[in-house]
């Protein structure tokens, strides 16, 4: 993993952790991860009814068309319901490492975590 990665994704954790504001957390969320330098665009969608809304992205559109890059979905759920997706594209030309989706994958694990306990909450 890259150091930008375990970084970003230390920081979000704590994030997560710190706050009870979801779209303060999806804002600290990209924050963190665009600048991560091989991820070109970053994207928070959580589910409404059947569809997945949009709640933060790092910019409108990826630099490039999406075609020409290596796109990952890390599902943001608890216990087994999907309550959204982190989607990440990658770079041209910059493959997924092993160890930058495993740090997606928890810091999807604890948001979705986050969300169920404030919905259970409100």
């Amino acid at each position: 993993m890259a150091t930008s990665t375990a970084i970003a994704s230390l920081e979000t954790l704590v994030a997560i952790h710190r706050s009870n504001n979801p779209d303060e957390i999806y804002a600290q969320l990209i924050s963190n991860f665009k600048r991560v330098p091989h991820f070109d665009w970053i994207g928070v969608y959580i589910k409404h009814g059947e569809n997945m809304v949009r709640k933060a992205a790092s910019s409108e559109t990826p630099s490039v068309s999406p075609a020409r890059l290596s796109i990952i979905q890390i599902p943001i759920r608890e216990k087994k319901e999907v309550l959204g997706k982190i989607t990440v594209m990658m770079k041209p030309s910059q493959l997924i490492d092993e160890s930058d989706y495993l740090a997606l994958m928890k810091t999807g694990e604890e948001l979705g975590k986050k969300l169920a306990l404030l919905d259970n909450s409100a």
